[in-house]
């Protein structure tokens, strides 16, 4: 595309973002205003708005801990595949199922959590994340206090929470919550539980394979820039069989992708729930992953593995005039989120912050006996053969 037709493209972009910015402003001028005075002797009953993906809940299962031990009674709002993670989980009261898949979804999701009064809604969205439906949800929660990060701008959050740190795991922003609650030791290990019918899943699996020791594999990410080619399926199976000859194979992810995996490749864990495959992990002797919820599952076990993640291509210094107009899209649109929530703190301590591209630090293995890869490309599958065997083998020797 030419300069002048991105240019073009540009102001067109910009115009729409402005109505965006316009009218999400007059949006949150008529959310209710909490002006209550924080005090956290006052907090009984606390609400977690996570409302998103597996991987995400694992990394919050810390806080929900430390809160429950604190004496705080803990709720935990989430898609229902996120909420499946805690099941048995004792430091969770209650659980409410979040849907924003339409307007309607949201607005009865939001009835829903309105029956009930919580002190403090602790809106734990990440500080680079925006997403004005996940917005709305909490500031129309009926609670007392709400706590979110970077929301300086948004009047129903009595509790703003600054926080810009691009280098550091994501935890390092959850525990930021700590000081504000007066929680002076907490224990950063995530905290997975499992049910006897998952250990009995996987302990007649291991007995109908006649499995001893045995390496997963998980080729599979939450969205397909992250899947393994079959190529690069197939090049980690030649080196662990090679390396590990008394290890058997074991493949896991959705069903309808397991199909994709040959038979001779090895062994086809069929999960009936996310809690079948913790209950899997820990009986693992290693684990190779591509980045997605896997990663922090096996880091709440401390298990050894190898992850292996594929990074935008905006993050990387480019002459590709589409790349660099998508990248100053990017920064301009993330930008102008920002200042549309938080502009008050920015302004007064006049910051420009710099959104992150790439993730592999905010969301890295967090796991003493993790190793990490790093691929800059879009798309996972297509990182070159010479390049992809190049960078794997030697960990898999």
């Amino acid at each position: 595309m030419s300069h002048f037709f991105w240019q073009l493209k540009f102001i067109r972009k910009k115009i729409k973002l402005y109505f965006f910015y316009f009218l999400n402003k007059i949006l949150m001028c008529s959310f209710p205003k909490r002006k209550t005075i924080f005090e956290p002797s006052k907090i009984k009953t606390i609400l977690i708005a996570r409302n998103d993906k597996i991987g995400d809940m694992v990394v919050t299962t810390a806080l929900i801990k430390n809160l429950a031990q604190a004496g705080y009674d803990v709720y935990v709002s989430s898609q229902q595949s996120s909420l499946d993670i805690l099941k048995n989980n004792p430091n969770v009261r209650a659980t409410f199922s979040y849907n924003d898949y339409s307007l309607k979804d949201l607005f009865k999701t939001i009835q829903k959590i309105r029956k009930h009064h919580f002190d403090l809604v602790i809106d734990t969205r990440p500080f680079y994340s925006f997403e004005m439906r996940k917005i709305i949800f909490c500031a129309f929660t009926n609670s007392t206090h709400l706590m979110g990060f970077n929301k300086s701008n948004v009047k129903s959050y009595n509790i703003s929470i600054p926080y810009y740190n691009n280098n550091a795991h994501i935890t390092n922003q959850l525990n930021k919550i700590y000081e504000y609650m007066n929680i002076k030791n907490y224990d950063e290990n995530y905290d997975l539980y499992t049910l006897d019918n998952n250990k009995k899943n996987v302990d007649n699996f291991i007995l109908e394979n006649n499995i001893d020791k045995f390496v997963i594999i998980n080729p599979f990410g939450g969205a397909r820039k992250r899947e393994l080619s079959q190529w690069q399926m197939e090049y980690i199976v030649s080196l662990m069989k090679k390396n590990k000859p008394d290890h058997k194979i074991v493949f896991i992810g959705e069903p309808n992708k397991l199909k994709n995996v040959k038979l001779d490749l090895g062994l086809i864990f069929q999960s009936n729930t996310i809690l079948d495959v913790v209950a899997l992990i820990k009986k693992a002797e290693y684990v190779i992953t591509v980045d997605t919820s896997i990663v922090h599952i096996i880091a709440a076990f401390n298990k050894p593995c190898l992850t292996i993640y594929s990074e935008s291509n905006l993050f990387e210094q480019t002459d590709d005039f589409n790349l660099i107009m998508r990248k100053k899209w990017k920064d301009y649109y993330r930008q102008t989120c920002n200042n549309l929530v938080d502009n008050s703190y920015l302004k007064k301590n006049n910051l420009l912050v710099e959104i992150p591209y790439c993730y592999d630090q905010i969301w890295s293995p967090n796991n003493p006996s993790a190793k990490q890869i790093v691929f800059y490309k879009t798309f996972l599958a297509k990182v070159d053969n010479d390049e992809f065997s190049r960078c794997i083998s030697p960990y898999l020797e």
